[in-house]
């Protein structure tokens, strides 16, 4: 049996998998942001807890599997940085060997982790070339090509949101400019919508059983990606236009990973990807009107089939990953 744990900025999700990529047990519990032996502490404790309630012994445990935002060093599991804990150099991996003293342990970015679920128990086969983007706060990605997961040199491949498809729009944290996740994620959807009532407010206050964003909104601060989404689903023509137009930019970014990479398959999920049709039927228009056309006829774009639980079966899977990328 296998330890999945999908470590994310608010909670930490476990789970028991077996060698079908099935979750036999799950729990979760907050993660403690800030404070990394805090956060350990918390960690080993539920980790008893979670064991002691389906009656199963800590030496069953034969590979223990972390996805986590950041940057990671593979080969030692140190986090160097975890931009959505506030952690610098934690040293999970080492830890984590502590506890698990007979199992293998592996720490990977939580996309890569989720992308490699995906790969094995998501899909009817596994692509010749694959890309698994997660539309959420941000954009992640994974890719696998020939049984390999791209990992890069330093263990930084796939960070698709963090390329440019405005080269003179604004600077990211990562350095770059007009990075795609700032145009094509939740958080830009929650931007565009908190601008556009603004600017409604401006020129009109707010009006009771209105229809603009701004008349449907408590306050500006209550617009978010997700209060976006469900108005557009509920036909609300602001809300609509808004989620169009993070499509177009979602839309411009795959077409430029259809054209660089030439996939077989790629995947997209994430809590963005849940608004459906209104979202998915115009990121396919603009990837067609804008990607090689044979290209695009020969690729297979699908909703990611795990959900959340890729994260949880993809990190109990990474030990079936050796050193070099090449997936077992």
């Amino acid at each position: 049996m296998y330890l999945g744990i999908d470590l994310g900025g608010t909670k930490t999700a476990l789970g028991l998998v077996d060698n079908d990529g099935n979750i036999k047990h799950r729990h979760s519990f907050p993660s403690i942001a800030n404070d990394f032996d805090g956060y350990y502490s918390s960690l080993e404790n539920q980790v008893s807890i979670f064991f002691k309630k389906y009656d199963f012994n800590i030496e069953q445990i034969e590979a223990v599997g972390v996805g986590c935002a950041g940057q990671i060093e593979l080969s030692s599991g140190t986090i160097f940085h975890s931009p959505n804990l506030n952690w610098s150099n934690a040293p999970l991996g080492n830890k984590l060997r502590k506890t698990f003293v007979n199992a293998n342990v592996t720490v990977d970015n939580d996309v890569r982790a989720a992308t490699l679920g995906e790969y094995l128990f998501g899909l009817s086969e596994r692509p010749s070339v694959y890309i698994n983007i997660f539309l959420g706060t941000g954009i992640g990605s994974g890719i696998i090509i020939g049984d390999r997961i791209l990992r890069g040199h330093t263990n930084s491949a796939g960070e698709l949101g963090l390329t440019s498809i405005d080269c003179n729009g604004p600077r990211h944290s990562s350095g770059n400019r007009g990075v795609y996740e700032y145009y094509g994620s939740g958080t830009a959807l929650e931007r565009y919508g908190r601008e556009l009532a603004q600017s409604q407010l401006e020129q009109t206050p707010r009006q009771l059983g209105g229809q603009r964003i701004c008349d449907k909104a408590e306050s500006i601060e209550a617009i978010t990606g997700k209060y976006i989404g469900d108005l557009a689903i509920d036909g609300n023509t602001d809300a609509i236009i808004l989620v169009k137009k993070v499509a177009r930019n979602i839309g411009v970014g795959m077409a430029n990973v259809i054209n660089f990479l030439n996939p077989q398959v790629i995947t997209y999920g994430g809590g963005l990807a849940e608004v459906g049709p209104i979202l998915t039927d115009t990121i396919l228009e603009t990837v067609k009107e804008r990607a090689i056309s044979t290209a695009f006829a020969k690729t297979a774009i699908l909703k990611a089939n795990l959900g959340n639980d890729a994260g949880i079966i993809g990190a109990a899977c990474l030990h079936r990953v050796n050193k070099f990328g090449d997936i077992s």
